[in-house]
């Protein structure tokens, strides 16, 4: 299933507009609760964590919903201090209110044991990813940005959204 086609109404550098996920949507998928993902994903993924562990992979979830407030900070001050054009910085982070992080659906994903790839390409060469390509659609997940997406947004295996239920494959999917 690939995202149906853009329009300057709906997209912006690249990415798509979602509204932001309210807060009594979401539960937490660490014990300290800094990772929420809605309800929904965060059932399925903390299942699909205790899946790979059983398997010995250790899936560790990185970054979950992400307010506007904090994707303003991070697309405007934390890039813009790499000396990044808009449009550079829009390949590898949406703008505020076009992240799939505001959804509640989308995670960050590392490998426990190779902490040294998170956020970074060769996560793809972990055993996590790996666990991942052949198991994440099982519990309802996807890759978000493949290579050579549609979007044009750079390649980020450690991204993955949640399109196991009616209202998240609608949020990525119904344009």
């Amino acid at each position: 299933m690939s995202q149906l086609s853009l329009t300057p109404a709906d997209s912006l550098l690249g990415h798509i507009a979602y509204a932001e996920a309210p807060p009594d949507t979401l539960s937490p998928v660490l014990p300290n609760g800094s990772v929420l993902l809605r309800d929904a994903a965060a059932e399925r993924f903390l299942a699909m964590v205790r899946a790979a562990r059983a398997e010995r992979v250790r899936l560790v979830p990185l970054s979950g919903f992400r307010s506007v407030e904090e994707q303003t900070y991070l697309f405007f001050t934390l890039k813009a201090k790499r000396s990044l054009s808009a449009q550079e910085r829009a390949q590898v982070s949406a703008p505020p209110g076009y992240s799939e992080h505001h959804t509640g659906y989308a995670v960050d994903i590392g490998d426990g044991d190779r902490p040294d790839t998170d956020l970074e390409t060769d996560f793809d060469q972990t055993a996590a990813y790996r666990w991942l390509t052949a198991n994440a659609a099982r519990f309802g997940f996807e890759l978000s940005f493949p290579q050579d997406n549609a979007q044009g947004v750079s390649y980020e295996p450690w991204h993955w959204r949640f399109v196991g239920d009616r209202h998240s494959l609608e949020t990525f999917y119904k344009r």
